[in-house]
């Protein structure tokens, strides 16, 4: 990526009243950006600079906040689609809570995601974590919606999709993380002690570990490692595991410790 021009943009952007020269030279980095479809902006901008400033000013920042996340033009596409893939996923299962309307719906409901049968027993905090995860999961399909309809239009490129797309990788890490602490809790720790969120942390992180070596292929012995590290955090911290995993974990060698009573 280039450092200097994304610096050059941002010192552009910092400017409330630019010159017409100014304004020239960043029609100069926006023809950079967008060959194609910044040509007409910049034939303009010779001409009638201060008339381009907005349209110039609204694609600059756009791709200086695309270049400030660390993505190289090539990359946005390929991040647009797992972030959709991945929210996908989630809004595919609905919070039993919620209530929608099938017919504007962007993705297909494959199922409903129920609440804890101990749900009225958890504290006011862990009860909380469901309620902003409904509200969470929500907002996500609004936004997915936006999304698509962006999507539709025949000038669209996923440079214009991606500020949207971030905020919805954000939403799907918080709506992950907030349900792996819902589904962790064990009743009768303090919820507000710092054992609770040391464990909290500790069962998502050997969770997702387990998930994602057991894709691994091929199967190395440092893969069975992080394997077996993760199943002894959760049979130490007494966690159950499905037996569909367990018979999974079994067949990538590893071992299941018996759990004391």
């Amino acid at each position: 990526m280039d450092n200097i021009l994304t610096n050059k943009i941002g010192v552009f952007l910092q400017k409330e009243k630019p010159t017409d020269q100014e304004i020239k030279d960043a029609a100069t980095m926006l023809l950079q950006l967008e060959p194609q479809r910044a040509r007409a902006i910049y034939n303009t901008a010779q001409v009638r600079p201060q008339a381009m400033l907005p349209w110039i000013r609204t694609d600059l920042k756009k791709h200086y906040a695309i270049r400030k996340r660390g993505l190289t033009k090539q990359q946005v596409k390929p991040f647009n689609q797992a972030v959709v893939k991945k929210v996908d996923e989630q809004l595919a299962v609905r919070p039993e809570t919620v209530k929608v309307e099938k017919t504007s719906a962007v993705v297909v409901e494959k199922g409903v995601r129920k609440r804890r049968d101990d749900h009225d027993l958890l504290p006011e905090p862990i009860k909380k974590l469901w309620e902003q995860n409904a509200d969470r999961w929500k907002k996500m399909r609004q936004l997915r919606q936006q999304l698509a309809i962006m999507i539709e239009r025949p000038d669209y490129q996923p440079c214009d999709g991606n500020e949207l797309c971030n905020v919805l990788r954000e939403a799907e890490d918080d709506l992950v993380k907030a349900y792996e602490k819902y589904d962790s809790y064990l009743i009768g720790d303090k919820v507000d002690s710092k054992a609770y969120w040391d464990n909290a942390k500790a069962v998502t992180n050997a969770r997702s570990a387990i998930t994602r070596n057991l894709k691994a292929d091929p199967m190395t012995d440092k893969h069975r490692q992080k394997l077996q590290d993760a199943v002894n955090t959760l049979v130490a911290l007494k966690q159950e595991m499905l037996p569909a995993t367990i018979e999974k974990l079994k067949a990538a060698g590893v071992t299941i410790p018996e759990q004391d009573a």
